[in-house]
């Protein structure tokens, strides 16, 4: 049974022209969520990829908002409570997350035939059902009930935030030479823009407003300047994020605590109201104001999540046929944007504010938590 067993392992070699996939578990590093703001490296076993999955070196892996909110609050989806108990720790996500992400394919199941060893390939996170549920037939895959997320309790799903990762193939996309492994993660961040500014049909000449300037609100305003967005403004309580959006050429910058902020606003559409409006800060007083500013026949697109319900003037929206949009997640978009960033048309690299080793995790969850960094990168297992 062995040799046969081997012989089998030489003739997928031979086809594949690549390794034969380990037939032991290897022994992993992972970046766990223990408790609130406790993060430690622990070891677990990853089996060898099934035939449709490869398995990756993770190089890089960007901190989200909701990773934060994991990390700080002990929440996932902005109200369910995380279980740090043992058993809760072995069970669903297992405390760990990682979902903004890319690595190196180091072997590949037997039914793959588009990626080899030594790609460098960018995750999409989101595994759906493929077609047995409505969204998925529909072609809105993102709002399928049974999809398979990497890295959420809600989706009870573990991450990528470890050394080796087995993932399915057919959510992972090249990254051609020039395009480093950190823009490969933040490709995941960039859909959810890409995603709102696609929904909200952003086109020429269009005047827009971004309701915060964090990753989200960055490269909400980067996708709708690719669009065609003539003019865009953004607003933060944050200097040195504001500061960030004029270096990446956003034309108007205000400070969200300022009073006469809704006046300042109007005044820089002359009165005209904002085309497009995305709300990316999830402050419900932002919300508030997206609609005030937002002009005639306009769309307000929520992109941020909100932990509670959030009263907004609707007979104003009603009145002025604002059309009012959810995003969640993104649908078909990650060759887009992979294009967009490949193309120049959107650069990514100015939003790493700082890089961490695996092994200094927490730490980097203690930096991103002071508020001015854009985007925090985890190297797993950095590239040589």
């Amino acid at each position: 049974m062995k040799r046969a067993r081997e012989d089998e392992e030489e003739e997928e070699e031979g086809k594949n022209g690549v390794p034969p996939v380990p037939a032991a578990p290897s022994n992993v590093d992972v970046a766990v969520l223990e408790g609130i703001r406790k993060l430690r490296l622990q070891k677990r076993q990853m089996g060898a990829p099934k035939g449709h999955e490869v398995q990756l070196q993770i190089n890089c892996v960007g901190i989200c908002g909701s990773d934060m909110a994991y990390w700080a609050k002990g929440v996932a989806g902005g109200f369910v409570p995380l279980d740090f108990t043992p058993k809760g720790l072995c069970e669903g996500y297992c405390g760990q997350m990682g979902h903004e992400c890319a690595g190196t394919v180091i072997s590949v199941g037997k039914d793959v035939s588009h990626l080899k060893v030594g790609d460098r390939v960018a995750l999409e996170p989101g595994v759906p059902c493929g077609g047995i549920c409505t969204p998925c037939r529909r072609g809105r895959y993102n709002l399928c009930p049974k999809m398979r997320f990497i890295g959420s309790a809600v989706n009870r799903v573990p991450g990528a935030m470890c050394t080796l990762f087995n993932h399915d193939a057919n959510f992972c996309y090249k990254l051609p030479e020039h395009v480093s492994l950190e823009e490969g993660a933040m490709l995941e961040p960039m859909c959810v823009s890409l995603q709102a500014v696609t929904r909200a049909k952003v086109g020429p000449g269009q005047k827009v407003l971004v309701s915060g300037a964090g990753p989200i609100g960055l490269m909400t305003a980067l996708c709708a300047r690719a669009a065609g967005a003539a003019d865009v403004t953004i607003t933060d309580v944050v200097d040195a994020k504001l500061a960030k959006a004029k270096e990446l050429g956003v034309q108007r910058t205000f400070k969200a605590t300022d009073p006469g902020l809704v006046a300042a606003l109007e005044e820089a559409t002359n009165g005209e109201g904002f085309d497009a409006v995305f709300e990316c800060c999830g402050v419900p007083s932002a919300l508030k104001i997206c609609i005030e500013v937002a002009g005639r026949g306009s769309v307000v697109c929520i992109v941020a999540n909100y932990s509670e319900t959030t009263q907004v003037n609707l007979q104003l929206a009603a009145r002025r046929e604002i059309d009012l949009i959810g995003v969640y997640r993104y649908c078909n978009l990650y060759p887009k944007a992979l294009a967009l960033v490949a193309s120049g048309m959107v650069d990514l690299k100015p939003l790493i504010s700082k890089k961490f080793s695996l092994e200094q995790a927490n730490d980097a969850f203690e930096y991103f938590a002071t508020g001015e960094p854009i985007k925090v990168i985890i190297q797993p297992m950095p590239a040589s």
